[in-house]
């Protein structure tokens, strides 16, 4: 008995020594809480350098086990801190701040992952280099900047590190030598281009023991044309070089020793050619990606051999001829599950291409030139089919009436293929989809009420450009929807009720009539909405002042409709607004000076309203990247506001059909001139969607309503038309004063309109510097002299209006200008010369007797004095001299002569003392009439 207890005594002893000897310890306590204590104080001193707006470390406090704090993992025999993972994946919920030293405290830290998060432009710090023990490391997506120093190389036994998506730069990786354990390395977004060629051979260095390499979007631009000695990817099991722009053809030896490689992208490379036989060699191949590359010819028969092939992407490049019968196969088994083709020139019979891709879970064709007739025959064996998009093709989709899909989707891309002319009831058996685009498909019917509520998990739904008719009944529940596109169809009713995160919504061209007040419901649920296009409606009455919480609106589309009133205050909240466009409405008011709030502004359309008062002179000032001005056909009144000319992105003015009056200021033009028209704050700075100016106009239905060649047209060509089209058109308004000689510089404008002003002088000489003018419109003015020279140089001209000047002189001989009829030369009664009929004469020497050259000279020598306002009036300088004079006789004989200057005072004080004497008399006489006249009390 004395033995069995003397035996569980040390028994228990030593198992108290192998405590003590591995310092096992809980953070609240324990038999070395001092020790273990130090590190919970490290892990709160960490985050003391930290704001955690949704107190995501909520449970990190003093006196609690700080192995149950969040993200914080311990090891279980000795309670050492071994992780930190703060990952955050939500923008709302991210932490800022900066690392902190203490985190040298955690001598056990073997994974740290703070990826997800913002720390604030700050560079990696040194100390992080000693942190000996870490093998996994993870500053990905964190807002750090900075070079990464050779330091990092100490970190000998990291297995993982990922540093992708930051603003990081290094000048060689050179320190990639000490990390001889790596498996994972991730440098995507860090800027190798300093390593130039040196990049590859430091890599090679660590590839034996590499199964991840990420350089995606590193700015590399070349790739070694030969392999490099030693070259070993036996390892490899994921290689991503996509997004380098290497502008090469793919080269053979990146597919030698690759028995191991299944994950291959190569996206976005702007590579050249056929694609490369050499890849068939790398049969362990899963996942290739060799799309948004310029690769061309037929898509080679050799994936067959690719018997592992899961999913192959190469969209976005010139690829032509049919799709392979074979592709996929393997002695009739199919193993590929995804499949995207999509924006290539491929062609071919569809229902060939696919027969035998049975076990497709996507199937993405769209944008490219196939054809064909689909029946539910041909899609009969495709039960595992999630995703298919066949947009864009000359396809027609022949189900029978009650056909039931053997699948479920949950992308449905049928947008340009022919669906209708009944709406497909097939639709109906799909209960999952996400994304939905019938869009232009020939549906010409009633939507069916099942329609509306048929997925609950849809995002995207877009019926555009159909004939579709009955509206949705109440979209208010539709949580998950984002984009709503029912543009271009007859749907007539009240604006229904919207879904309360919307994104995008487009129901421009319907027949939607009422109040817009159901916007405003949805922009006080969710400030979510970026781009409303409700044009081309019958809709009506005041756009209500609604629009304090849309800061996220960034295209606002309300043209040709009926809305009436003031243009809301609360427009100035939107911030990141791009571009708002109101014209054919019956807008009144003068433009509210809030608007200037939103300086991000790039095009304004407010054209065919009844606004009025002066052009705000803040347009130019707080708004300054303005490429898109069109104010037409209003009652603006007042001259055109000189801060005009700070507007150095604009590409189109449009001030017609105004009441403005003065001279044209001359810094108006310059902003359209080849140096002028980049500003310093570009547009693509204060860019929050993926759609600049030019691309946006190249997609939307309704694009910029412009004066063109004496008549309103819808300008719809897009981003081509928008590189092309420089114009200024000032028509219509009561302008006075000559065309500024600084019209010159206007070399990239393509079209001028001052017509139906009350301008004077010459016609500038410097307009034949225009050599990129398409149109010219001068006519009804008062224009005098002869028409320049040189205009007979602008070879581009096709429309010239001089009409109803007073234009004299010999029509300049030129290509161009005998090419107009002689209906835009008429009202110029001393004009001559071909196209008209009127000859000129015979004389060589022909002087033009209705123009004074003596007082174009006067002007000329009068000309800085009229630009700066200072023509003088000689009754004026008159007037002042006679004062002059007058003033200095009469003080100048005071000051000089003493007696008359004592004369004049004695004079002056006699005055003064007779009025004072006879104002005393009189008021003494009145006060003693008022008495006599009042009654005896």
């Amino acid at each position: 008995m004395v033995n069995t207890n003397f035996l569980q005594l040390i028994a228990k002893f030593i198992a108290i020594l192998c405590l003590l000897m591995h310092g096992h310890v809980l953070c609240n306590g324990g038999l070395n809480s001092q020790f273990i204590a130090s590190e919970a104080e490290a892990l709160l001193e960490f985050k003391e350098g930290l704001k955690d707006p949704s107190n995501l470390l909520s449970s990190w406090k003093h006196g609690k086990d700080c192995c149950q704090w969040k993200g914080v993992g311990c090891n279980t025999t000795t309670g050492h801190v071994i992780s930190l993972n703060l990952h955050c994946s939500n923008s709302l919920d991210k932490l800022q701040g900066h690392l902190n030293s203490s985190l040298l405290q955690l001598p056990y830290l073997s994974y740290l992952n703070l990826s997800g998060n913002d720390f604030m432009q700050s560079t990696v710090p040194d100390f992080l280099s000693t942190t000996k023990n870490l093998k996994h490391l993870d500053l990905s997506h964190a807002n750090f900047k900075g070079n990464l120093l050779d330091n990092l190389g100490n970190l000998s036994l990291l297995e993982s590190l990922d540093l992708s998506d930051n603003s990081f730069y290094v000048n060689n990786l050179k320190w990639l030598h000490g990390l001889s354990s790596l498996k994972i390395l991730d440098l995507s977004g860090v800027v190798l281009s300093r390593c130039q060629n040196d990049w590859f051979h430091d890599i090679r260095v660590i590839l034996h023991s590499l199964d991840t390499l990420r350089l995606s979007g590193c700015q590399l631009h070349k790739l070694p044309t030969s392999p490099p000695p030693e070259m070993n990817f036996d390892s490899l099991v994921t290689l991503d070089l996509s997004g380098n722009n290497f502008n090469m053809t793919i080269p053979d030896w990146l597919f030698e020793n690759c028995h191991h490689l299944q994950n291959l992208n190569l996206s976005n490379n702007n590579l050249q050619g056929q694609i490369s036989y050499s890849i068939e060699r790398v049969t362990t191949l899963a996942i290739l990606d060799l799309s948004k590359n310029s690769l061309n010819g037929l898509i080679p028969n050799f994936f067959d051999k690719l018997v592992n092939l899961v999913a192959l992407d190469l969209s976005y490049n010139m690829l032509s001829g049919s799709i392979p019968s074979t592709l996929g196969q393997d002695h009739g088994q199919n193993s590929l599950k995804e499949l995207r083709l999509s924006i290539n020139q491929l062609n071919g019979s569809l229902e060939r291409s696919i027969y035998q891709l049975s076990n497709l879970v996507v199937l993405n064709l769209a944008v490219n030139n196939m054809e064909g007739i689909i029946s539910d025959v041909h899609l009969a064996n495709f039960s595992n089919l999630k995703v298919l998009d066949l947009s864009f093709n000359h396809v027609t989709l022949n189900m029978s009436k009650n056909w039931v899909p053997p699948f479920q989707l949950e992308t449905i891309g049928l947008a340009n293929c022919h669906l209708g002319p009944q709406f497909p009831k097939w639709i109906q058996t799909q209960k999952n989809f996400s994304h939905i685009d019938i869009s232009n498909a020939g549906v010409s019917d009633y939507v069916p009420n099942w329609f509306w509520d048929l997925s609950p998990n849809v995002e995207y739904m877009n019926l555009s450009s159909n004939e579709l008719r009955r509206c949705g009944q109440d979209f208010s529940q539709k949580f998950k929807l984002k984009t709503l596109d029912l543009s271009n169809n007859s749907f007539s009713c009240p604006l229904p009720r919207l879904p309360p995160n919307l994104r995008n919504l487009d129901l421009s061209s319907n027949l939607f009539y009422g109040t817009i007040s159901h916007v405003c419901e949805i922009l006080c649920f969710n400030n979510s909405l970026e781009n409303l296009d409700l044009s081309f409606n019958n809709l009506s009455g005041v756009i209500p002042n609604c629009w304090t919480n849309g800061t996220n609106m960034i295209i606002l589309n309300l043209a040709m409709n009926n809305f009436i009133g003031s243009i809301p205050d609360s427009f100035g909240s939107l911030k990141n607004l791009h571009m708002l466009i109101m014209y054919n409405n019956n807008l009144s008011g003068k433009i509210p000076e809030t608007l200037k709030n939103c300086q991000v502004l790039t095009l304004l359309n407010l054209k065919s309203n009844r606004l009025r008062g002066p052009i705000p002179y803040w347009i130019g000032t707080d708004i300054q990247i303005l490429m898109v001005l069109i104010l037409g056909n209003n009652s603006f009144d007042e001259n055109i506001p000189k801060t005009l000319c700070q507007l150095k992105s604009l590409h189109i003015l449009d001030l017609s059909e105004n009441q403005l009056t003065g001279a044209i200021p001359r810094c108006v033009f310059l902003a359209l001139t080849t140096e002028e028209s980049i500003n310093e704050k570009s547009y693509m700075e204060f860019m929050t969607i993926e759609e600049s100016l030019p691309i946006y106009l190249s997609r939307t239905k309704h694009p910029l309503l412009i004066p063109w060649k004496g008549v309103n047209v819808f300008f719809n060509e897009g981003r081509l038309f928008f590189e092309i089209l420089k114009m200024i058109d000032l028509s219509s308004n009561f302008l006075t004063h000559e065309i500024p000689v600084e019209i010159g510089k206007l070399v990239e404008l393509s079209a001028l309109n001052l017509s139906r002003n009350q301008l004077l002088g010459s016609i500038p000489s410097s307009i034949g510097e225009l050599e990129s003018l398409n149109v010219l419109d001068l006519s009804r003015n008062n224009l005098s002299c002869e028409i320049p020279t040189s205009m007979a140089n602008i070879d581009r001209l096709s429309w010239l209006d001089l009409s109803y000047n007073a234009l004299s002189g010999k029509i300049p001989i030129g290509n161009q200008m005998q090419s107009f009829d002689e209906v835009f030369y008429k009202g110029n009664p001393h004009l001559c010369g071909p196209p008209l009929r009127k000859a000129c004469p015979r004389n060589s020497s022909f002087e033009d007797t209705h123009c004074s050259h003596s007082e174009e000279h006067e002007n000329d020598g009068n000309h800085g004095d009229k630009v700066l306002g200072m023509e003088i009036n000689p009754l004026y300088i008159s007037m002042a001299m006679g004062f002059s004079t007058g003033f200095w006789v009469f003080w100048g004989s005071l000051i000089l002569i003493a007696s008359w200057r004592h004369a004049y005072f004695r004079f002056i004080s006699n005055m003064n003392d007779k009025i004072h004497v006879t104002v005393v008399v009189a008021l003494n006489k009145l006060r003693r009439k008022f008495h006599t006249q009042q009654p005896p009390m």
